[in-house]
């Protein structure tokens, strides 16, 4: 995970694609995160309105003005998600949603619903674009499919019983997949090497790890 963050491993089953061009500006303190133990397969820093025309944050064509929250999805081991919970607990601005390959789930925040735009766009004689939202159901769907990965993908180019094929069943079968909204999207500030729920869930597997 953390080499592919880092671009020497050019795909893993989560992310088909190479790491999007925002997530560069922080890629160390990403690879890091993922060395502690805090899996990702989807990240995006707080955006609080630049131009649509950004080099890194901006779509939607010229004259607009775009935004969106910090949002980190993560595989974790059971003991990290109960941290990710309680340091959620304490940021009245996080929504934690997780759910492991037993469908046992874990929330904090989350409302009934709990639906909620990740990314939008402000733009001249236009509607408002939401491209992209969270929505605990479809993460639901994502999730039974996110699991089956590790057996589909990785688990078959192990034999059976050796080590390699005993840990990657044991991430399947005992792992959580977290996703944490930061709805403060105001918190990014001027450093864009990282942003606040980064430096959380970095201190979070750094504690853990120790």
């Amino acid at each position: 995970f953390a080499r592919y963050v880092e671009g020497t491993v050019p795909h893993i089953p989560w992310c088909e694609t190479p790491l999007h061009p925002e997530s560069f500006l922080f890629q160390p303190q990403l690879a890091k995160l993922n060395r502690y133990g805090l899996l990702t397969v989807n990240s995006q820093p707080p955006v609080d309105g630049v131009p649509s025309n950004h080099p890194a944050f901006g779509w939607g064509g010229k004259g607009g003005r775009v935004y969106q929250k910090g949002y980190v999805e993560c595989f974790v081991s059971p003991d990290k998600a109960n941290r990710l919970t309680r340091m959620v607990t304490s940021h009245p601005n996080m929504n934690l949603y997780a759910v492991n390959y037993s469908g046992h789930e874990l929330r904090v925040g989350v409302e009934e619903g709990g639906v909620t735009a990740l990314t939008w766009g402000v733009f001249p004689n236009r509607e408002i674009l939401q491209p992209t939202i969270f929505d605990p159901d479809t993460f639901l769907v994502w999730a039974e499919e996110a699991f089956s990965l590790w057996s589909s993908m990785w688990l078959n180019l192990y034999d059976y019983e050796s080590e390699s094929y005993e840990l990657v069943e044991k991430i399947r079968d005992t792992y959580y997949l977290v996703a944490i909204i930061d709805n403060d999207f105001t918190s990014g500030g001027k450093d864009r090497s990282t942003f606040p729920l980064l430096d959380s869930l970095f201190k979070v597997g750094k504690e853990s790890s120790s």
